[in-house]
């Protein structure tokens, strides 16, 4: 009796225990067109070239998936979004290039301001130069200008009075470009100066 329980027990596992091919076979593809309509079948329906699309088995379960492919307007836009991203990248790389040559440069905010005022003794020497001789140019003017009062008929004369006046207009321009070099040189520093801060400042915070 026993052997007779142990077959019919056999018999029912061999009815629901299917061999995995078998139970699974070849897959059905569906996919919904542009106009929502559903298609099934052995391969994807030409109207879902553009859907995605889901392979099932003989049992309805869900095998895999193929996702639609992009649009162009998706490509563009992911092409346009890792553009962003590598300006973004090499922009962050270029800041942390410039933050470590600063911190290379300088030690501290003491050794940016001692950099900054020799640069600026370096720039007001040539400058108080240039101004004295100006001085002595516009005073030899000033002599040349009173014989020429006296004499105005003596062409060389006339012409010392024109070479000193060009001789001027030139220091004149070139303390011009010192004092621009000068104000540049403050805002390179004070530049410098923030920006050490702002790194230290950050580099401590993320310790």
């Amino acid at each position: 009796m026993k052997l007779v329980y142990r077959l019919i027990a056999l018999s029912i596992v061999a009815v629901f225990v299917v061999p995995p091919g078998f139970a699974e076979g070849p897959t059905i593809k569906k996919c919904k067109d542009a106009t929502g309509k559903w298609h099934y079948g052995d391969i994807a329906a030409a109207e879902c070239a553009r859907s995605r699309v889901t392979e099932i088995d003989k049992r309805g379960l869900k095998v895999d998936v193929h996702e639609a492919p992009a649009t162009r307007e998706e490509l563009e836009a992911a092409r346009a979004a890792e553009a962003t991203r590598k300006e973004e990248d090499e922009r962050a790389q270029e800041q942390r290039r410039r933050e470590n040559h600063l911190l290379a440069i300088y030690e501290s905010e003491q050794s940016i301001i001692l950099a900054r005022d020799q640069r600026l003794a370096s720039l007001d020497k040539i400058l108080k130069s240039d101004e004295k001789y100006k001085a002595k140019l516009q005073d030899n003017l000033s002599s040349l200008e009173k014989l020429v009062a006296q004499d105005s008929a003596d062409e060389k004369l006339q012409q010392d009075i024109e070479a000193v006046r060009n001789q001027i207009r030139e220091y004149e321009q070139a303390i011009d470009a010192r004092l621009r070099q000068r104000e540049l040189v403050i805002g390179r520093y004070d530049s410098d100066l923030s920006n050490y801060r702002d790194i230290v400042k950050r580099r401590r915070a993320s310790q």
